[in-house]
């Protein structure tokens, strides 16, 4: 009995993030983690973008749709690979689209740093 208060105890007591979390609440979560990437992304590209000549920014414009098209097909692929039909499908997906923008994000950060 001890035992089962103290695991009870434990386990009421522990923070929230170290609690079970249902499969979509982990789907949410990644999903707004990649909200917030993605939103990043967006004003670091207008930043970025205000400080090239027409060539440049026509330039960037293509990248930048290819590189969205790819990233989009990355997490596809890799969230198929990985849960195909699963109820985890969108926590890869989200989470790859996520982990990329934010590469992405640093990227572009690096251009500004180089136009200082």
């Amino acid at each position: 009995m001890r035992l089962f208060s103290l695991c009870l105890l434990l386990i009421i007591a522990a923070p929230a993030a170290l609690r079970a979390q249902s499969q979509q609440e982990m789907n949410a979560e990644a999903a707004e983690s990649f909200r917030k990437a993605d939103k990043e992304l967006n004003e670091v590209y207008v930043k970025v973008v205000a400080n090239l000549d027409d060539q440049a920014k026509e330039n960037l414009k293509k990248s930048q749709r290819a590189w969205v098209a790819w990233r989009d097909a990355e997490a596809a692929f890799r969230a198929d690979a990985e849960a195909r039909g699963g109820s985890m499908w969108p926590l890869v997906h989200e989470g790859v689209r996520s982990r990329l923008t934010k590469e992405r994000v640093k990227g572009l950060k690096e251009l500004l740093l180089k136009e200082k």
